[in-house]
């Protein structure tokens, strides 16, 4: 009997697991994140501080998308836990990376002095 309750708790572990990083994955939070990313790298933030803040953020989206049918399991809550602080890392380090490559992008074109700016002289 024992070792029943242990599989069951191991298949909702797995299960709930398996359910948030669906979860995590459908919100594509790296994008989201990148405007972020792009703001820090401009204010000289630097990287170590950035990446932690991006995670931070990340995780305060992602700690609302944890099922709360897991609340009385320890080990389904720990392993859920252990998913959203590998993907906020993931997250974070995706939202950097991006956002580096546009604000290359960007400087990019301003040093070959193409930039034509819309009526207005804006850019969005």
């Amino acid at each position: 009997m024992n070792d029943a309750r242990i599989f069951s708790n191991n298949g909702l572990a797995q299960a709930a697991r398996s359910e948030l990083k669906g979860r995590i994955r459908q919100i594509h939070l790296e994008d989201a994140l990148v405007e972020l990313a792009c703001g820090l790298c401009m204010d000289a933030v630097p990287v170590e501080t950035a990446f932690q803040r991006i995670q931070d953020k990340a995780i305060e989206r992602f700690v609302p998308l944890l099922d709360t049918k897991i609340l009385n399991d320890a080990e389904a809550i720990q392993g859920c836990l252990e998913l959203v602080a590998e993907e906020s890392e993931r997250v974070a380090w995706k939202a950097l990376q991006k956002g580096t490559e546009m604000l290359e992008e960007g400087l990019a074109v301003l040093e070959d002095g193409n930039l034509e700016l819309p009526e207005g002289g804006y850019v969005n």
